[in-house]
């Protein structure tokens, strides 16, 4: 007997009820709309940060196109504001990173660069990276965030007072974020559930006897390098000095029952606090920072009462090239130097590169990896050294 349960009935199929939406559709730059909902979500799946950068240059591009009479949407009108970003001393990176969001946002309005005009602007880009290697006053390259190794790290938590709840949210926060290698985000987005207390097994390398040791697995959701959010685990032994030691650390606060409030920039301000407590940065005197505004203020006058537009970038570009050049000269401690500053460790200690890169989970082809090994060899390592004629 042949089954009718899936034959549908005969008849006029039901209507279906169309429900008003809450909130009107989204036009896009281009044409087309799509829902609020969509636009939202598209919208949200680009980090915070990420969203103020590009708004900030497509800002710049437009307030640029409305002084000197360009359309945003007009053929070479990119080309020459990185041009002119040059002109008034804005490092290569600064060049790049517009260069890659106007590029993007063009295209998504529909009046995409051509390839001469794109070509072009890597040239103006190239060329502003070669300025700035010729630059005596200036180091090459973007300014990067220094690492921090152990004895800094303990200098750091020493600063803190682990008998109050924050001095313990701190210290975790320092903590499990060295050894986990972590980006500030990592760990601002932890919560209890992600963090598993274990005890394994491991062999000495020494003595080649198995103990048991305490150990800590830290589960990250989502990261730069897993867009996918498959999710990756990370692997802590805890280190015999209770001091340094991550477990001992989340223990405490975890006691605490305090949950939420964590955030990446709450990772970035904790350690740039601990940072100068420590001395490992130095904290401006309000002479210097008002000498610092007031030297801003002057090249900026300067620059506005400049007879030609020439005359105001060369004025602009003399003034970042000093700013530059006193930035690179300080110490920069941030969210990123507990990455770096155990990135540097391990591979100071001899652990395999490959071993590390799984540790810090960058992505197999990642060749920023290698940004964060130090390029320069010890002075024992040096190898003039072996030629007898080293001083």
């Amino acid at each position: 007997m042949t089954s009718t349960a899936l034959v549908p009935a005969a008849g006029t199929a039901p209507a279906v009820r169309r429900r008003a939406r809450a909130e009107a559709d989204v036009r896009l730059p281009g044409g087309g709309r799509i829902t609020a909902s969509a636009a939202r979500r598209l919208n949200n799946a680009v980090p915070r940060n990420s969203r103020s950068a590009r708004d900030s240059r497509w800002t710049a591009y437009e307030t640029w196109c409305d002084t000197y009479g360009w359309d945003t949407a007009e053929a070479n009108a990119v080309l020459c504001f990185l041009d002119d970003l040059a002109d008034r001393g804005h490092p290569a990176s600064t060049l790049d990173a517009h260069f890659g969001t106007l590029r993007m946002l063009r295209a998504m309005r529909r009046t995409p660069l051509d390839k001469v005009e794109v070509k072009s602007c890597f040239v103006v880009i190239s060329q502003r990276r070669g300025e700035e290697a010729d630059d005596p006053l200036v180091e090459p390259g973007p300014l990067q965030a220094d690492g921090v190794d152990l004895d800094e790290l303990r200098r750091t938590v020493r600063t803190l007072d682990r008998i109050t709840v924050r001095g313990k949210r701190d210290a975790a926060v320092l903590l499990v974020d060295w050894w986990m290698a972590g980006r500030a985000s990592e760990p601002a987005r932890l919560n209890l559930h992600d963090a598993t207390f274990t005890v394994v097994k491991v062999t000495d390398p020494a003595t080649k006897k198995k103990s048991q040791r305490p150990a800590l697995i830290v589960k990250v959701r989502r990261s730069k390098a897993d867009q996918q959010a498959r999710g990756q685990e990370v692997r802590i032994l805890a280190p015999d000095d209770q001091e340094l030691c991550p477990l001992f650390a989340l223990r405490e606060w975890l006691d605490e029952q305090r949950r939420g409030g964590i955030t990446a920039d709450t990772v970035n301000d904790i350690v740039k606090a601990a940072a100068r407590a420590a001395g490992l940065t130095p904290a401006p005197t309000p002479e210097e920072r008002a000498a610092e505004v007031l030297a801003a203020r002057e090249a900026k006058e300067a620059a506005e009462n400049a007879a030609t537009a020439e005359e105001s970038n060369a004025i602009m570009k003399a003034w970042r090239t000093t700013r530059r050049a006193a930035r690179a000269a300080i110490r920069r401690i941030t969210g990123h130097s507990m990455r770096r500053g155990c990135i540097q460790a391990m591979l100071d200690a001899g652990d395999p590169p490959e071993a590390v890169a799984v540790h810090s989970r960058h992505s197999p082809r990642s060749t920023a990896f290698d940004a964060y090994r130090k390029k320069k060899l010890a002075w024992q390592e040096n190898p003039t050294l072996a030629l007898g004629l080293a001083a």
